[in-house]
């Protein structure tokens, strides 16, 4: 069974970028499309239309669209050349990454630092692009 929910969320293109995770999220998206259309389809009285299972879209987005933003902003700016995954190998290193990223695997959401924690990370983000001259084009 669950080989079957893993490709319905293969298909609905459930991978997130720059982690490769997956099985998760494809198991989440197969069961709450299912659980749209048992809700649509009125105890099996009628087919869900297409708009029916947009109402699936909207709350997938709901719920993970940020995680999917953040994953991809981390992707385009880290993974374009050898410089900046380099600079994001230094980055993982800090600790404060560390339990931002073990925190947010943990909870399938992006979990918010403090803005002290947050503003620190940055400044070390940006450090580290720049020593790896990362930013450069």
């Amino acid at each position: 069974m669950v080989g079957r929910v893993a490709l319905v969320g293969d298909a609905a293109g459930t991978v997130t970028k720059s982690s490769g995770e997956g099985i998760y999220f494809a198991a989440k998206s197969a069961r709450m499309c299912a659980e749209t259309i048992v809700e649509f389809s009125q105890k099996g009285d009628r087919i869900p239309t297409e708009a029916d299972l947009k109402v699936y879209l909207k709350r997938w987005d709901r719920q993970y669209g940020m995680t999917y933003k953040v994953l991809d902003i981390l992707q385009t700016v880290f993974y374009r050349s050898d410089a900046t995954r380099e600079a994001f190998v230094e980055m993982c290193a800090d600790m404060d990454v560390q339990k931002l990223t073990f925190d947010s695997y943990l909870y399938k959401t992006v979990v918010p630092a403090n803005p002290l924690t947050q503003l620190k990370i940055t400044a070390k983000t940006i450090g580290s692009l720049l020593r790896g001259s990362a930013l450069v084009p």
